[in-house]
């Protein structure tokens, strides 16, 4: 507890004799999500003119009338143009490289300036003090700790935080954790992503595990749909509120579930959204799935307009007017994740995904597209709890009667190297012949 605070108190006196900007774009967050302004039009009209100016790629659209005059850009495009996407402005300035995961097969390095740093920041603490959990908290990030990417004793003491390796799910791994979690190290949070606390939540139930054990105030699941079941076992578990957030590292903290809700709400403060057809550049209506599509605001070193995300949405304004603008209502795949029925009509992961909620005890499948009507599903733990047909039929009542459907069990299913569990695959290209 004592670490706690001073750790706290530390972060703080840190920002404020750097210039206390994280505070300051804190209160400017809260000021946009709660209603209390509404500076972004103005401070997105300064970026728009900034690329044009700055910029070799952006220089073209000086004419511009709207945003809706800029392409629509994602990240295979801004790698084969890559220069041109920098400000001349920060040439000569220290900037920060963000290095994409790549587990979807995209890999580059953005740029970001010091005051964007600054905002990713404020932006985190900002979301994760809406439940609860401030700079300070003791916390453990569950994830594979690259060498790239993992941090040293003296970083993690900094932060208060643990390094959990989860490259193995094994019990002795859930078993580390398990101690690494007891009431008495005093750990606040824990951060993992789906397809982990999917495996803690089996694991720590089967072993009767009752929130008396722990102090964790928040469970957090980052970068896939943490399914209804994994957040209800966990809850029994931990006794303690479970939520996803939704970022990524080009960009930053683009949204999060409020405590119990299961809608995503969007960092409006920082990115304009906007929702496009699958098909096409026309928006896409309340309700239907469509392409999420960000314009970061505040990242002037490398301006992305109208940066295609990759990711399959369902938009809806939120309710609450005193809190946020847009909110998604699902978050449950990637344009590479879209699979085809028999008859070569596309479907989205989203569809896939409410066809397996009816296996609710089921702790994992994933569904491969191998060709234009055979199928594999690997199934993970549903022996003994379900019968193959019924798997097979729901594939074919998803694709078509017609289908192929090769069922597989496994003791665990094959993860990417980040860690993430890629429930749908298509190895099916439609504009070739099988």
């Amino acid at each position: 507890m004592l670490w706690e605070i001073m750790t706290r108190y530390g972060f703080w006196l840190s920002d404020a004799v750097t210039g206390g900007e994280v505070r300051q774009y804190m209160r400017q967050i809260k000021d946009a999500m709660e209603g209390v302004s509404d500076g972004q039009p103005n401070d997105l009209s300064q970026l728009l003119r900034h690329a044009v100016e700055t910029t070799p790629f952006y220089r073209p659209f000086a004419g511009y009338a709207s945003l809706a005059d800029f392409p629509v850009i994602y990240k295979s495009f801004i790698k084969d143009r890559y220069e041109s996407f920098f400000s001349s402005v920060y040439k000569d300035k220290p900037l920060f490289k963000i290095k994409t995961s790549g587990s979807t097969g995209e890999r580059f390095v953005m740029l970001h300036d010091k005051s964007k740093r600054k905002r990713v920041a404020a932006e985190l603490w900002y979301f994760l003090g809406r439940c609860g959990v401030g700079p300070g908290c003791a916390y453990i990030d569950a994830k594979i700790w690259h060498e790239d990417v993992r941090r040293t004793k003296w970083a993690q003491r900094l932060r208060n935080m643990k390094m959990f390796d989860c490259s193995s799910l094994s019990d002795e791994s859930l078993d580390q954790l398990y101690w690494m979690l007891r009431k008495e190290r005093g750990m606040k949070c824990l951060t993992g992503y789906a397809t982990f606390l999917s495996a803690i939540a089996s694991y720590f139930d089967a072993k009767g595990y009752t929130p008396d054990l722990f102090a964790l105030k928040l469970v957090v699941s980052g970068a896939e749909r943490l399914e209804h079941r994994t957040r209800k076992l966990l809850q029994k578990v931990f006794g303690c509120p479970v939520i996803s957030r939704y970022a990524n590292n080009e960009c930053g903290f683009l949204g999060q579930q409020e405590v119990g809700s299961e809608d995503f709400v969007l960092n409006t403060a920082h990115y304009h959204f906007e929702t496009l057809k699958l098909e096409s550049d026309d928006p896409a209506q309340p309700g239907e799935p469509a392409r999420l599509i960000l314009t970061d605001i505040y990242n002037r070193a490398m301006p992305l307009i109208r940066y295609n995300t990759g990711d399959i949405v369902i938009a809806k304004p939120f309710q609450d007017k005193q809190y946020g603008k847009l909110a998604l209502s699902e978050l449950s795949g990637r344009q590479d994740e879209i699979i085809y029925d028999t008859r070569g009509n596309k479907i989205c992961p989203h569809f896939v995904a409410l066809k397996f909620r009816a296996y609710d005890r089921l702790p994992q499948y994933q569904l491969i597209q191998e060709s234009s009507d055979t199928f594999t599903l690997n199934l993970e733990g549903a022996k003994g709890l379900y019968r193959d047909e019924d798997f097979a039929d729901t594939v074919r009542d998803l694709v078509g009667s017609t289908a192929g459907v090769k069922i597989q069990h496994m003791d665990q299913i094959p993860l990417l190297s980040s860690g993430k569990l890629k429930k749908v695959i298509c190895r099916y290209n439609p504009v070739c012949r099988d």
